[in-house]
């Protein structure tokens, strides 16, 4: 069973993602992440955008996952555009804040294909939370090791609101809500873009959300580096070229016991402040994938 191929730790202050084809795992403090994507045809870019970024006392780190209009390469140029937004925004302290900034700047863009599906999400280390906003993206899946079940993520709206929510670069005026989910060590969720919900099974219609936690559930005592894995090859065999037709991508968050180690928080007001009167946020760009041309049915046996 394959592992991802890159085992990675963030730093404070630093901000890792983009839109090629990678498999790595990131440990950050409370939470542990692997990233797999795999983008369509031929080319090393695609259409999907993933983002991780840390705080400066590693107490909180956000995430985005998004799905620009199109594929592979005809997307790419959306994609790169949508994580430099996410860079310039990030240090925004209310997530809705940076949503829907991302949001206006997206829209104002002129570039092709810049409507995008988006998943953001802050988790916060103090109080165990992952707080998320969902942009028309396809709804996470939450593992509670308590109860050994997968269930669907999301919020139950008080009330209807009209241009609530919608993906990303259609309306400026759009607002954007937030919900928040407790996680025990052990705990996992699921982000994913909709290759995976559109995949189709034997009988020919799309297995959607409930497919998809129909086959988790099969897959129960799973460990979490070969869970990714595993769901993909089911989504292959269900029906073979399922996810040859689009950018496929990943993320699988786990909560751990891990804390915040004491130089990090003693060091954050002056990173902080560095952060002030220089660029002092670090990029860093994912390493491409071992497998840039196959695909993910292909990458497993390796």
């Amino acid at each position: 069973m394959q592992t991802a191929d890159k085992l990675s730790q963030m730093s404070c202050m630093e901000v890792w993602g983009g839109n090629i084809s990678t498999d790595t795992s990131i440990e950050r403090p409370g939470i542990s992440c692997r990233v797999y994507s795999q983008s369509y045809g031929e080319g090393d870019a695609g259409g999907d955008v993933y983002y991780l970024s840390s705080c400066a006392s590693g107490r909180l780190t956000r995430f985005l996952l998004a799905d620009v209009c199109g594929h592979g390469q005809s997307a790419a140029a959306g994609a790169t555009a949508l994580r430099d937004l996410m860079r310039q925004n990030v240090n925004r302290i209310r997530q809705t804040k940076l949503v829907q900034a991302v949001n206006r700047q997206l829209a104002a863009a002129d570039i092709s294909g810049r409507f995008a599906t988006a998943l953001i999400g802050t988790w916060f280390v103090p109080t165990s939370e992952m707080v998320l906003s969902n942009a028309g993206h396809p709804i996470p899946l939450l593992y509670q090791a308590s109860t050994d079940r997968w269930t669907v993520c999301e919020a139950k709206p008080r009330k209807r609101v009209a241009m609530q929510n919608m993906p990303l670069g259609i309306d400026e005026q759009t607002d954007y809500s937030e919900y928040r989910i407790k996680m025990s060590p052990g705990d996992r969720l699921l982000c994913y873009t909709d290759a995976l919900s559109e995949s189709v099974g034997p009988d020919g219609d799309h297995i959607l959300t409930h497919g998809l936690i129909e086959i988790l559930e099969s897959l129960s005592g799973t460990k979490s580096d070969g869970l990714i894995d595993e769901l993909l090859q089911r989504l292959e065999s269900a029906c073979p070229g399922n996810l040859d037709r689009d950018d496929v991508t990943v993320m699988l968050f786990e909560a751990t016991s891990r804390t915040v180690p004491l130089a990090d928080s003693l060091l954050a007001p002056w990173r902080f402040l560095q952060s002030l009167f220089s660029d002092r946020v670090t990029f860093r760009r994912p390493e491409p994938s071992e497998f840039p041309d196959v695909t993910p049915s292909e990458t497993l046996s390796r």
